[in-house]
Formats: C-alpha cells, structure tokens, sequence
C-alpha cells in the first residue's frame, strides 16, 4: 500500500513537473510567438513611417529647389526690366539697380553682369559707347572677321576678387549655349554645369561645379514689332553653396541629398548635402527630374539613420518588455507604436508647417518682385511697363464695344529749374506732389502712371463723350499748377498734356504716338495748357 501511494505521489509530482515544464514551455512559446510578432510588426511600421517621412522630404525639397531657382529668375528679371528703362544705361544706373543683391539673399551667387552683343567690326564703336557711360577699363578683343561676341560690360562680384570687363562670354561653352538659347526663348535659361572661369585658379579641393544664368534684355517693340536685343543679365552660382545653404534647414541631417546636370551624355554631379551615416536600404531611396530655365536636373535623396532613430530607441524597449510578460507588451506595443508614430508625424509636421511657412514668405517675396516690377519706386504710380499693357487691354476691351478712351501724356514745365535751384531732393518731393494730385483729380480707375523724370502718363477708360477728355485735361493743368510747399520755399510748376483717343485699328504704339506728339504741341505752343491729338495735326497745319 504504501509503494501505492508513493507510486501516486511521484506520479502527481512528475505531472506537475511536466506541467510546471509544460506552463514554462507554453510561456515562453507564447513570449516567443508575442515578441516575433511584435518586432514585425515594429519593423513594417518603421518601414511605413521611414517611406512618407522620405516622400515628404522629397516633396520640400524638389519644391525648395524650384522655388529658389525662381527666386534667382526673379531677380535677373529684376534687373533686365531696371535695365530696360534706361535707354542710356550707365556703370552708376547699374550699380543701383543691383545694389540690394548680396550672397546671402541669394545664396552661392559669386556676381551679377551685364553682357551686350557685338560682331567684331562693331568692336571699336562697343567699346567707344559704354566707356563714355563709366565702363572705365573696359577693354574689347576683336578675334576672327564677322565673329560675334558677347562682351561683359558692367559686373558686380559679391565677395572675392572684381573683375575686369569685357570678357566675351561666346568663348566660354556653357556660358554661350545658355546666351543663346535665352536669345532664341526670350526667357530666363540656366547654363550646363562648369567650373567658373573666377574659380579655375583655386585649388582643386575648393573648385565647385557652378552654373550661369541668363536672362535677355529686348528694347521694346517699335511699330515693326521687332524686338531688338539689347544685351544679357547674368550671374554665376557656385552650386556647393547654392544647395548647401538652401537645404540646411530642411534636410536637418535625416537624408543626403544629390543634385545632377543630365545635360550631357552621363549626369554630372553639381552639388551634395552629405550629413550622417547613410541607411541601407534602398527602397527608401528618392529621386526626381527638375526643369528648370530650360535645363533639366536630377535630385536624389538617401536616407540616413537619424531617419527613425526615436523609432529604433522604442523598439529595443518594446523587445525587452515583450520578453516580460505577454499582457504588458500587447499594451505597450499599442503606446510604443502610437508614440514612434506621433514622434514621426510631428517630424513630419514640422517639416510641412516650414514648407508652408516657406511657401507663405516665398509669395510675399515675389508680390513684392511683382510690386517692384510694375510700380515707380519713387511716386508708387505704375511704371512705363505696366501702363503700356492698360493701354494695350484698354484697345481690346473697347474695340469690342467701341467705347472710348484717351490717354494723357504730362510733361512739367519749370521742373529742371526747381532741381537747379532748390536740388534734387526738392524734385523729388515735387514729383510726389504731382503724382498725389494727379490721382485726386481723376477717378478710381483711371490708371496713373510715371514714365520717368517729370512725365507722366493717364488713361481714362469708359468715356461717355470724347469732350470729356477736356474737362478732365482741364482738371489736370490746375491741379498741377497749384504752388508747392518745398521746405519754406513754394515751387511752381506747370503741365503740357498732349491727348490722344483711340481709333479702329490703333496698336498701343500708335495711341502713345500720338499722346506723344500732342504733348510736344502744346509744349510748343504756350505750355500750361493742353491739346488734343486731332487739334495738334490742325495747329501744324496752319503753322
């Protein structure tokens, strides 16, 4: 009986054994299966997350290059329209056009110049012209007979060594395919990637790959329609800095990013951002094709590990506690991943909220350029460029109902005798007085508009009878003609209108012509009155 019973008990104590064994067995099975399952679980996440982490980067960053390239053709446009206004463009004229471009706004910029065609019989003459407007030193080099040049005339370096001028920028490869095609596109075009001429003498480890860009200035059409070529804005970008500073905010060390010229017969490397150890996995890596200025680059983004280091760390942790017991880890997998994935998409967040904020000071920045482009910095009326397209719309809209407008052509008299006598501070505030008075004594939309130096341009639209251009002439000369508080002195000046209405089959050219010519008439004849362009041919005929 005994041996019975201690047969029952080892046999109960092996059962429990097995059962203890079984329990742990189980457990650990079951810890196994749980932690396996976990990690994958943590592993494909990561994935996920690594994946829209790497799209958002390439999105800000392809639309950061982009809009910085705009940037940059903003300011040459910029300058072409300042250039375009200067009929007799001097060294001064350009050093004021370009004094607010530096480095910094324009990040990798080594210079801005401006570039004028000429074939080697026309050297002499080139030089002649352009050193009588302070292009001092410059110096032309005739090379083969019926050779074209492009000859830098004013440049202006942003750091380093000044140049000197008359460089022929059509002997330079790059530089003159981009000339040329922004001759033959009338657009802003980049050049393929070279070494700038000012950097080959630099040692090889402080040599960058650059580009140029160009961007042509056309006088304005004349009634032939013909736009003639005036020169070129160009500027060199060093693309190591261009793309470094651009992207040091935005990359923040979580990918690597490569820019390439695809150009030429195999891609040729601008520029690299190359912070932190690079992940590998090539799934997440990101690349696209940019057009810009009439050339194509190749981004390519690669991960680093900074990518999803926060994740890395919650998943060690979620491993450990995995091996701790399967309730806790089924709770804290839910937070580690809810967590990993905030953390993540707060990443994200960031980035895209300084996208946006980019894009916002972005907008602000070319409103301004557009405000700048289409408005007399000193006045605030619209400048020759924008009146010119009213006058142009204004023939359209009319044409269609045949209504009628006129256009205003001022001109002060007694102008050049206050600059003389009271200087040229006291102009200025007598052109902003006129300018006042000439938008109080018209109606909201009649467009007002400075030409340059004291004259100024109206177009009255949607007239109801073609007498009222006199009451509204009328209306000018005294409001022009009242004194001028200049300091303790009273300035006086006076206007000549010239009025010109439209006829069927006007261009703009011909409206302004005649506006012109009438100005001159009453200009002629007496000042401080005006005439209109149908009266102005009668008075030349009696005379």
């Amino acid at each position: 009986m005994r041996i019975a019973v201690r047969s029952a008990t080892e046999g109960r104590a092996r059962r429990r054994r097995w059962a203890g064994v079984a329990a742990v067995l189980a457990v650990l099975i079951l810890g196994g299966s749980v932690s396996s399952g976990a990690a994958l679980a943590v592993r494909r996440a990561q994935q996920r997350l690594a994946t829209q982490a790497m799209d958002t980067y390439q999105a800000v960053i392809s639309h950061s290059v982009q809009e910085e390239v705009t940037e940059y053709a903003y300011a040459l446009a910029d300058v072409a329209a300042a250039v375009n206004t200067e009929p007799g463009l001097t060294a001064d004229d350009f050093r004021g056009f370009t004094a607010n471009l530096t480095d910094t706004r324009l990040p990798g910029a080594s210079g801005i110049g401006f570039a004028v065609p000429a074939f080697d019989r026309d050297v002499a003459a080139t030089q002649a012209l352009w050193r009588s407007r302070g292009a001092t030193g410059l110096s032309l080099h005739r090379t083969s007979p019926d050779a074209e040049h492009a000859f830098v005339i004013f440049s202006r370096v942003f750091n380093g060594v000044p140049q000197s001028p008359g460089r022929d920028l059509n002997r330079m490869g790059e530089t003159a395919d981009a000339l040329r095609i922004a001759r033959e596109t009338g657009a802003f075009t980049i050049s393929r990637a070279h070494i700038l001429r000012r950097d080959r003498a630099l040692p090889a480890a402080q040599q960058q790959m650059s580009f140029t860009l160009a961007l042509p200035v056309f006088a304005p059409a004349g009634r032939a329609r013909v736009r003639k070529l005036r020169g070129w804005v160009t500027m060199g970008v060093r693309g190591r800095d261009f793309l470094a500073r651009m992207l040091q905010s935005q990359a923040q060390g979580a990918v690597q990013v490569s820019l390439y010229d695809t150009s030429g017969a195999s891609p040729k490397p601008i520029a690299e951002v190359a912070h932190g150890t690079l992940m590998n996995s090539p799934r997440l890596v990101r690349s696209e094709t940019l057009d810009v200025g009439h050339h194509t680059w190749h981004v390519v983004l690669r991960p680093t590990t900074r990518l999803l280091s926060t994740s890395d760390r919650w998943a060690s942790q979620l491993t450990l506690l995995a091996g701790i017991a399967v309730t806790v880890l089924l709770g804290t997998l839910i937070a580690v991943l809810a967590g990993a994935r905030n953390k993540a998409m707060d990443r994200v967040d960031q980035a895209t909220a300084a996208l946006r904020k980019d894009i916002e000071r972005r907008e602000e920045v070319e409103a301004q350029l557009q405000i700048l482009a289409f408005s007399d910095q000193l006045t605030g009326l619209a400048n020759r460029g924008l009146f010119y397209d009213r006058v142009g719309h204004a023939l359209s809209t009319h044409g269609r109902g045949g209504d009628t407008f006129a256009v205003f052509f001022i001109d002060l008299d007694g102008f050049k005798q206050v600059n003389d006598e009271l200087g040229h501070s006291a102009g200025d505030i007598v052109l902003k007085e006129v300018a006042a008075r000439l938008r109080n004594c018209l109606r909201d939309g009649d467009t007002v508009a400075r030409f340059g130096g004291d004259e100024f341009a109206v177009i009255a639209e949607r007239l109801a009878t073609a007498e009222n251009v006199h009451v509204t002439a009328d209306r000018i000369v005294r409001a022009v003609g009242e004194p001028i508080e200049v300091g303790d002195v009273r300035a006086t000046v006076t206007a000549s209108v010239g009025i010109a209405l439209n006829r069927p089959g006007d261009t703009a050219d011909d409206v302004l012509h005649e506006a012109d010519l009438a100005m001159y008439t009453a200009k002629t004849t007496g000042k401080g009155r005006h005439v209109l362009a149908g009266a102005a041919e009668k008075s030349e005929e009696q005379v």
